[in-house]
């Protein structure tokens, strides 16, 4: 074995032969096939097409709350408006809507969390108002999902959300999307109609993820007078879910700038 040994130390290492030198041509069409692919966005949320069809920049904080308004109430002012918004959200992804027990508990604990103490009360009162919607009473008598998360792979890019609830009713799937929007019966149909894209990227996403038929969606704009709500259905919803495709489609190609923290979703 020592013999053996000491033999192989004197034997010199095996040159292995250099690759051959890449073609150029292949290199700079490979070169180009990967800058190409990497300047394609791979994922795009549903926001993020409200505001392309709009023609807003990604990390307009008008499309998260409105412009400050000193005649607006107090829960759709500047930083009120988001905050109170989240609150809001959060409380309904947690309370029991069919009966509202835990409202007030929770939105003290939200409003705690999002740093606006002494506006519980009005926390409390915009939840009820969904709560007490026409949408969300039959929600709560259907299979539903709060604050469901979807993903799924359209024309080449991830088209993701969150659908604040959804339900299955006897004809098929439902989308309910909550706003703290203050807004009067004569610019409810405006203010739906910025927000239509978003309702269609979350029908396109919820139905190619499912295979299920997405019939309605529906803004419950929360209010606490009273909700009202704007639904889109039959050639009105399929439209604004051709126009999330189309402009899924676009931002894969074209992505726009990725949204600052501003841009926060309500």
């Amino acid at each position: 074995h020592e013999a053996m040994s000491r033999s192989a130390r004197r034997r010199a290492p095996a040159t292995e032969a250099a690759p051959a030198p890449l073609d150029l041509d292949a290199w700079r069409a490979e070169h180009a096939r990967a800058h190409a692919q990497g300047m394609q966005r791979g994922f795009v949320a549903a926001t993020t097409l409200a505001r392309r069809a709009l023609g807003a920049p990604s990390d307009d904080p008008g499309l998260a709350k409105d412009p400050r308004d000193l005649e607006l109430p107090p829960w759709n002012k500047g930083r009120y408006g988001t905050a109170i918004g989240r609150a809001v959200h959060a409380t309904l992804q947690t309370v029991d809507i069919g009966t509202g027990r835990g409202v007030d508990d929770t939105a003290a604990a939200q409003a705690a969390a999002e740093g606006v103490e002494g506006h519980e009360a009005t926390i409390a009162a915009l939840v009820r108002s969904a709560i007490a919607g026409p949408s969300v009473r039959r929600a709560v008598e259907c299979p539903h999902w709060r604050e469901a998360y979807v993903a799924v792979m359209v024309d080449g890019i991830t088209l993701e959300g969150y659908v604040d609830l959804l339900y299955r009713d006897d004809d098929g799937l439902v989308i309910v999307d909550y706003k703290t929007d203050t807004v009067g019966p004569d610019e409810r149909a405006t203010r739906a109609a910025k927000y239509r894209v978003q309702l269609g990227a979350y029908a396109l996403a919820v139905a190619e993820a499912t295979g299920e038929r997405v019939v309605r969606a529906t803004l419950v704009f929360c209010d606490p007078g009273g909700a009202a709500e704007i639904e889109f259905a039959g050639p009105e919803l399929a439209a604004a879910m051709s126009e999330a495709r189309s402009l899924a489609r676009r931002e894969r190609d074209d992505p726009s700038p990725v949204p600052g923290p501003a841009a926060a979703e309500l």
